[in-house]
């Protein structure tokens, strides 16, 4: 079997731990993400990537500790969208000390954390969580912070390499003797506009000054840490004192002068220890009409596509893509045929017919080392959920009662609500918050005779004979069949004819025909759906004329014995 992604990757990481660690060890696998707003897909693809080859390096019998840091001791940045404009007064202050903006949560950090924390779990992702402003505080990386303030000339000359230089105003070895890899938080205004001033390193003793507000303060490192280390230090040196093995990070992490590979060279020059195995990764963006921004201030969150999109099929989506691939999660009418892409899979698994490879990927959407992952079992073709109810509008009687036409064995419609969670709730979400008004379907109230009267006699007969199969062909597979057929039949022609350039014209005049007796325009949802959609007796009425000898024309037009 052809290795995928995940196992290459945990492949390469195995031989990384059994040359540094040797066989017994715990694989410490980490990811991490700033809460500097809604916790975006994007971000998702750093702890889900970890998760993947966490389960894959478990399935092989490791030990495996995955960490995920809450980096809410970083600064915030800017105000972004969504959020109050007076919340510029907090830039350069921690995210677990500002406010919540909406005042349900302890902290900015909570809000954006607890939210994150509850989709992952849903997706089966249950990693140990580190809160960055909690462990530099509680003192856990004093050591380390104290080693890289005493080689902090080292940690220049490293970054100094990757730097342009030119055209400051001090000279070299005016911003050597300067610089330290630590930034106190102010005593005063709590913000990080501060400038280590100096440090004695036998009693850890820094002073600073904050170029805010003025204030100059110190204390010893050795009492508390109130303050954090410049990033492209923080991250090496936590890799040191968690001992990870494999963490990814964005793609733009490993280019030349990035995070990785100057973490590489600060990990072995302060530390003593190599870099953990590292793999980029591309983004993950959203696509359909319905493209959320977070410069507006909505962005694709874990818990937006999962009030869309089953949580084994959000999975699947990441698994099925290699780490350094881009792609989109279509929140516009792709996402139905992401659904029945996945129903194709979900058939193959039943039937016994899905490659190796597809079985795995199964296996990695569907289950956890732990649990199962939630995913509609008695699946019903999610483009017809979705436009029953866009028809009925979202009328939930309606819907569950004009389905349960479809499945003849299942008459409770209680019963069947439940049969088809969470695909009923992600379609309703849908049709409500994501389908464009100028995409909802609406539905002719009785025969339209005036269009009728334009159509050539072709199609005339063409519409007859459906309305007079779709007793005996009331299923989805029948009336897909049964509308490519009649176009043929009509014409004299096998159904099994293979179409050619005139044959498809034909079928589609016959399909703008229909949905012009349907909903009074040229294009909707597919035909065979939008009919299961208004039920039987509704599309009888809608495409028979309302006169006595309506199927006389279509006699001698019988769908030939199959």
């Amino acid at each position: 079997m052809k290795a995928d992604w995940v196992t290459k990757v945990a492949d390469r990481v195995e031989a990384s731990v059994r040359q540094r660690k040797g066989e017994n060890a715990t694989i410490v696998c980490a990811s991490g993400i700033s809460p500097s707003g809604p916790v975006h897909l994007g971000n998702l693809r750093e702890p889900m990537t970890v998760h993947l080859v966490a389960e894959e390096l478990r399935g092989r019998g490791w030990k495996v500790d995955h960490l995920h840091s809450w980096d809410d001791y970083d600064r915030l940045r800017k105000v972004p969208a969504g959020v109050p404009t007076e919340y510029a007064k907090y830039i350069g202050m921690p995210y677990a000390d500002i406010p919540d903006p909406f005042g349900e949560y302890d902290s900015y950090a909570t809000r954006y954390i607890s939210s994150f924390v509850e989709g992952l779990g849903r997706l089966g992702i249950h990693p140990r969580y580190i809160r960055q402003s909690e462990a530099y505080r509680r003192g856990d990386y004093r050591e380390q912070i104290k080693a890289a303030i005493r080689q902090r000339f080292d940690i220049f000359d490293i970054l100094a390499e990757y730097q342009n230089l030119e055209g400051q105003k001090e000279t070299v070895d005016e911003r050597r003797a300067a610089y330290y890899p630590f930034k106190p938080y102010c005593d005063n205004c709590h913000k990080d506009t501060t400038r280590l001033t100096s440090y004695r390193d036998e009693d850890a003793a820094l002073t600073y000054v904050c170029d805010n507000c003025g204030h100059e303060g110190g204390y010893s490192l050795n009492e508390r840490i109130d303050g954090k280390l410049l990033w492209k230090i923080d991250w090496p040196m936590r890799w040191s004192y968690e001992q990870v093995d494999f963490e990814p990070a964005g793609e733009d992490h490993a280019s030349p002068g990035s995070s990785y590979i100057v973490g590489q060279r600060i990990i072995e020059k302060v530390y003593g220890v190599k870099a953990p195995y590292f793999v980029g990764y591309a983004f993950v963006g959203m696509g359909g009409r319905s493209k959320i921004s977070s410069s507006v201030g909505t962005t694709a969150t874990i818990s937006s596509a999962l009030d869309i999109i089953e949580p084994a099929i959000l999975r699947w989506l990441y698994a099925r893509r290699a780490n350094n691939q881009a792609f989109d999660i279509d929140y516009g009418q792709g996402l139905l045929r992401m659904y029945e892409e996945w129903d194709a899979l979900v058939r193959q698994i039943n039937k016994g017919t899905a490659n190796e490879s597809n079985q795995r990927l199964f296996e990695r959407a569907t289950r956890t080392s732990t649990e199962e992952v939630v995913y509609t079992h008695n699946a019903v073709p999610f483009p017809l959920l979705t436009s029953v109810i866009d028809v009925t509008q979202a009328n939930e009687d309606q819907v569950l009662r004009i389905i349960s036409q479809t499945l003849p064995e299942m008459e409770n419609l209680e019963a069947l609500r439940s049969q088809l969670e969470p695909r009923f709730t992600c379609a309703l979400n849908w049709v409500n918050s994501y389908l464009p008004d100028d995409e909802r379907t609406h539905i002719n109230i009785s025969f339209d005779s005036e269009s009728f009267a334009e159509f050539s006699e072709l199609d005339q007969a063409s519409v007859r004979m459906l309305a007079e199969h779709l007793d005996a062909s009331w299923n989805l597979a029948a009336l897909s069949e049964l509308m490519y057929s009649i176009p043929k039949v009509i014409r004299g022609l096998a159904v099994d004819t293979p179409p050619n350039e005139e044959l498809k014209l034909a079928q589609r005049s016959f399909f703008i025909a229909l949905y012009t007796l349907i909903c009074g325009r040229d294009t909707g949802p597919r035909i065979p759906t939008l009919l299961l959609s208004i039920g039987l007796e509704r599309a009888k009425q809608l495409l028979t004329p309302p006169t006595a000898d309506a199927s006389q024309q279509t006699q001698d037009h019988k769908l030939a014995t199959r």
